[in-house]
Parts: C-alpha cells; sequence; structure tokens
C-alpha cells in the first residue's frame, strides 16, 4: 500500500505540473474539482438529501459534474431535471446539462436541443412574475397610476402616451430594483441555452450547488413544456432501438 500512495503521488505531481503548464483553466478547474471532491467524500455520510427541496421535472438545477474522461461532461454547469417523480428522501436525480450557445451551435447536432427561453429570459420572467402592483413596494407608483387614469380626460392622447410610457419604465425599474437577487444571478448567465441530451447523467444530491434551498433566485425556474417534451424525445429517439415497436410485438 506504501508503494502504492508513493506512486499516486508521484503522477499526481508530474500530471498537476503538466497541466499547469500546458492549461491553467484546466489545472484551476482539476484543482478546484480535487477539493471539492475530498469536502464531499469527507461530509457524505452527513449530507441529508431531505435538506433540500423537492425538484420538479424541468426544473432547472446548478451542479458540479466533477472532472470526466475524455469528452464526458465536467465541472460546474447548469442542467435539467429529468425525473418526473422527485422525492426529498431520494438522495439521487437525473439530469441533462446545459452549454452556453456558441458559434458552433449554430448547426445543433441531433441530440442537442436549443431552449426557445433561455435560462436568462425564464430568470427574468420569474422577476416581472413577482410584480405586484398591490403590495408596498409599489405603493407609489400604485397611485402615479391611480392619478393618470382618473384625470385621462385631461389629456392630450399623446401627452397621456408620454406619462403612461414613463410609469411603464418606472415600473420596469422598481421590479429590477425589488428583484436584485435575481437579476444580478440572471446578468451573471450567458443568453442561449443549448441541453445535450447524449449526456443525461444520474447524479448524487450532494452534487447539487443550487437552489438548495426555495428561497434561492434559481428555485422554480423551469423549462416550459414544449422544450421538455423536445429533450424527451431526442433522448428516446437516440437511445431506444429503431424497431423497438417489432421488438415489444414480439414478445408480447
Amino acid at each position: 500500500m506504501t508503494k502504492l500512495y508513493t506512486s499516486l503521488v508521484k503522477k499526481y505531481v508530474r500530471f498537476t505540473k503538466a497541466l499547469n503548464e500546458t492549461n491553467l483553466t484546466n489545472y484551476n478547474r482539476f484543482i478546484k474539482w480535487l477539493y471539492n471532491f475530498i469536502h464531499l467524500k469527507a461530509n457524505e455520510h452527513k449530507f441529508k438529501s431531505t435538506f433540500l427541496p423537492k425538484y420538479e421535472q424541468g426544473q432547472i438545477l446548478f451542479l458540479d459534474f466533477g472532472c470526466g474522461i475524455g469528452s464526458e461532461f465536467s465541472y460546474p454547469h447548469y442542467a435539467v431535471v429529468i425525473n418526473s417523480d422527485d422525492m426529498k428522501k431520494n438522495p439521487i436525480i437525473t439530469v441533462m446539462p446545459l452549454t452556453s450557445k456558441k458559434a458552433k451551435h449554430n448547426v445543433l447536432m441531433p441530440w442537442e436541443h436549443e431552449l426557445t427561453r433561455p435560462v436568462p429570459s425564464l430568470l427574468a420572467e420569474k422577476a416581472f412574475n413577482n410584480f405586484d402592483l398591490d403590495s408596498e413596494d409599489y405603493k407609489t407608483l400604485r397611485l402615479d397610476v391611480i392619478e393618470l387614469m382618473n384625470h385621462k380626460k385631461d389629456y392630450t392622447d399623446d401627452q397621456f402616451k408620454e406619462k403612461y410610457t414613463s410609469l411603464v419604465n418606472k415600473g420596469v425599474e422598481l421590479i429590477v430594483s425589488t428583484n436584485q437577487d435575481i437579476m444580478t444571478f440572471r446578468d451573471k448567465m450567458k443568453e442561449g441555452s443549448i441541453v445535450e441530451t447524449n449526456h443525461i447523467r444520474t447524479i448524487d444530491k450532494a452534487r447539487i450547488k443550487f437552489p438548495d434551498k426555495r428561497t434561492h433566485p434559481l428555485y422554480g425556474i423551469r423549462i416550459n413544456d414544449s422544450d421538455l417534451a423536445n429533450i424527451l424525445y431526442l433522448h428516446t429517439s437516440h437511445t431506444l432501438p429503431k424497431n423497438i415497436d417489432k421488438l415489444i410485438e414480439k414478445n408480447v
């Protein structure tokens, strides 16, 4: 065992030294993952999936896939929940990873699907859905709207349109300021989201970085039903046998 340990240390030193000299980005990713891996292994007996919220099919998560081999999906990425029956006590979950849209995605591979509503748009939509004109946050805006509508006849069409547009812009600014956590989170993300259906994977929930609670900005962000149906179809069409119907009939 001592020889194996010594050999392991030597291999690790050679590998990290070479990686540091040839690809600093991958070196940093690898070191961070190794640190995280040791942390996860050292604390896996303490982890309780019941502390996490229940996740719906189609919901977006951010998790660490770890260091893969070759073309395997690796390191932190967003992913779509595929489970249709997740439970808090279930320690594992099945996901499909997401990647940001790049120039190469102008022509998608057969197993790739571009979300019609990318994640940044879904986050912005969540912020706007939180808008409640009756809440205390929007009291001044609410009074301004009432004032404008009560005196609509006192303005020309152009004057009313100008004041109405001003109130709309004010409302948007208020939505952004009262949902700063969501909008800040959104601004860190790139536009365009591609689902890599061929990299479907079942992981331990300990890999989930967020949302780890219902109050996190990403919680409740879910792709639409059309996108979900498309990625499930792409996955099954590239994994099930082409003659699945005949095989089923043969065994009935």
